[in-house]
């Protein structure tokens, strides 16, 4: 893939998932970008749910090409893509590595997701992960989940991506019309691990964009910019728990409480009002340094 052969004034998208190079998600996002530019696919190559945003894979392994079904729009025909044995932040790093040893991607999009990503449980996901990772090195992110039965988490279903996949591509359209100017070259001709101040993502308050689409989602529905929620969205519980019980034995569930919820947060949108959750978010996680430091040293 000789990316110096790209037009300099088109802008270049690299589409990840977490849910695997199988995934009817990933093809709904390609799908949603595939007339803005020049799309690079690179995923998982199996299911990599809950892999946050750890760097682990196997060490032997490279890039493989197939070919993804179009199955929005047959017009277009298949889509060429590569797949790793790896988490989907190490399958982002790798292929800042390999695909883009002179031009950076200008946007990175990682989902469609099976599963809405909600409140403090977003540092479980591999969505959010691969997003996290691109953002780390200084390429903006935008990572679209679909809300979706918990059943649909680990395993694919036929669903209806024409909802998620129109709110994806206005929400990539609306980041590339902010952040692209041209090609970005990385100086020494190699994206940074940690990340560079000239690239354009600089010019936006935020590092990722995490949009979540509830289901249903028909045309006309809110596109609301919320907060993170402070609460957790899935909980874990085992009954009958025992020393012995094993990890299966865990059951997820949804666990939202409507008076816990902050009318501003992505919960509250996306499980009250149902309406679309676009969550700016950083990737400082410093706590307030006044308050830490009274508390700490007794200030």
């Amino acid at each position: 893939m000789n990316t110096h052969e790209w037009d300099s004034q088109t802008p270049v998208i690299l589409v990840t998932n977490d849910d695997g190079i199988e995934s009817p998600g990933l093809v709904a996002a390609v799908e949603a970008v595939r007339d803005l530019g020049h799309v690079v696919v690179a995923a998982p190559t199996e299911q990599q749910t809950a892999r946050g945003r750890s760097l682990v894979g196997d060490a032997s392994d490279h890039f493989h090409s197939i070919d993804l079904p179009s199955v929005l729009d047959g017009s277009h025909g298949p889509v060429h893509a590569w797949h790793l044995n790896a988490s989907p932040a190490l399958v982002v790093r790798h292929a800042l590595a390999v695909f883009f040893t002179d031009r950076a991607p200008d946007l990175v999009v990682s989902g469609i997701n099976y599963g809405e990503n909600l409140g403090n449980n977003i540092t479980i996901s591999g969505t959010l992960g691969a997003a996290f990772q691109a953002a780390s090195q200084g390429v903006p992110a935008l990572a679209m989940s679909r809300q979706t039965d918990i059943d649909h988490h680990f395993s694919y279903g036929d669903l209806d991506w024409t909802d998620a996949s129109r709110v994806t591509r206005r929400w990539a359209e609306r980041l590339l019309r902010l952040t692209f100017r041209g090609a970005y070259h990385p100086p020494g001709g190699r994206i940074p691990l940690n990340g560079t101040t000239d690239h354009p993502a600089a010019r936006v308050p935020f590092d990722v964009l995490k949009v979540d689409v509830p289901d249903p989602c028909p045309p006309g529905t809110e596109e609301r910019i919320t907060r993170l929620s402070q609460r957790h969205y899935f909980m874990s519980l085992v009954e009958a728990a025992e020393h012995s019980s094993p990890i299966g034995a865990a059951a997820t569930r949804v666990d939202v409480d409507p008076e816990g919820l902050v009318p501003d947060d992505d919960i509250y949108a996306i499980a009250v009002d149902h309406v679309v959750s676009v969550t700016p978010l950083q990737l400082d996680n410093t706590a307030p340094l006044d308050p830490a430091r009274s508390a700490l040293l007794g200030e």
